[in-house]
Formats: structure tokens, sequence, C-alpha cells
């Protein structure tokens, strides 16, 4: 991945934990139900689920950019370097 990665990916796990909270709200308002027809509610709840997939696996690229981040080999526990 190129430079510009990590920071692209912590932008998109942001914008998309503010977008998951945004759906959240919206569809547990109260006159969301009679308000929203039913079709824009279901979309509402499967874009929260897509997202709610999405972000782990978002965060588990972070992590591994961030251990990978460190040019050292894993230290040898066995031998006596």
């Amino acid at each position: 991945m190129t430079n510009g990665s990590p920071v692209l990916i912590d932008r998109s796990i942001t914008q998309l934990e503010s977008l998951a909270a945004f759906l959240t709200e919206e569809v547990q308002q109260p006159w969301t139900t009679a308000l929203l027809p039913t079709s824009e509610r279901r979309l509402c709840k499967e874009a929260l689920l897509t997202i709610s997939v999405l972000l782990p696996k978002l965060r588990a690229v972070r992590r591994a950019q961030t251990s990978s981040a460190d040019p050292r080999p894993p230290a040898c526990r066995s031998c006596d370097e």
C-alpha cells in the first residue's frame, strides 16, 4: 500500500462511524416509522449491516499496517542474539 493509505483508512473509518451513527439515529427516531417508507427504512438497516461488517475489516487492516510499520524483524526468543 502507498504511504497515504493509513490516512485514507483512518478517514474512511471515521466517516463510516459517523454515517453509522447518523443512520442509527434516523432508524430509531419515532417519526421515522411514520414518515419513511418501509423500503427506505430497510435500506438504512442494510447499510448499517454493511458498515458493521466493513468497519472491523478496515480496523484490522489499520492494525496490520501499524504492526508492519516497525522495520525490525521479530526477535528470535530461542536465539542468543
